[in-house]
């Protein structure tokens, strides 16, 4: 295993970005495995990318792309643009919350809150009939 001492540290928009690409995998329901058989590479390796200790390449973009039905650029122009929304809506808002120093746990709810107060910028799938579907059904997920 790489000596961690080593790793190059993360720029925010590099974890916002590991952060994005997470949400599309479990969109799409890729799981690590799969993944690292894809990209011929071992789960240790692909976890530090997914949990953003090391940053993705564009290898790494390929390899989902290719699982999701999608193109590299295509999937990597997506994923930009959700980080540059999901950075913006953190800049703007009045608190600001480091989402990779939160648990599990806290992620969800801080998730939650956000779609329950009409930001769907933190969606891993932007889909317009959930925004019907939460106004049809208020109390969802409540």
């Amino acid at each position: 295993m790489a000596n961690k001492s080593t790793f190059k540290p993360m720029t925010p928009f590099a974890l916002a970005f590991a952060m994005e690409y997470k949400g599309w995998m479990k969109g799409h329901n890729v799981t690590l495995r799969e993944l690292a058989e894809v990209e011929n590479r071992t789960h240790p390796y692909i976890l530090e990318r997914v949990n953003g200790k090391r940053a993705l390449d564009t290898l790494d973009v390929d390899a989902l792309a290719g699982l999701t039905g999608t193109t590299g650029r295509d999937l990597m122009i997506e994923l930009a643009r959700r980080t540059k929304e999901s950075m913006a809506s953190a800049a703007n808002s009045s608190e600001r919350i480091d989402l990779m120093a939160l648990s599990e746990e806290e992620k969800k709810q801080f998730v939650l809150n956000q779609l329950r107060n009409g930001d769907t910028t933190l969606a891993a799938n932007y889909d317009p009939n959930k925004e019907a579907e939460r106004d049809y059904y208020p109390d969802a997920g409540a």
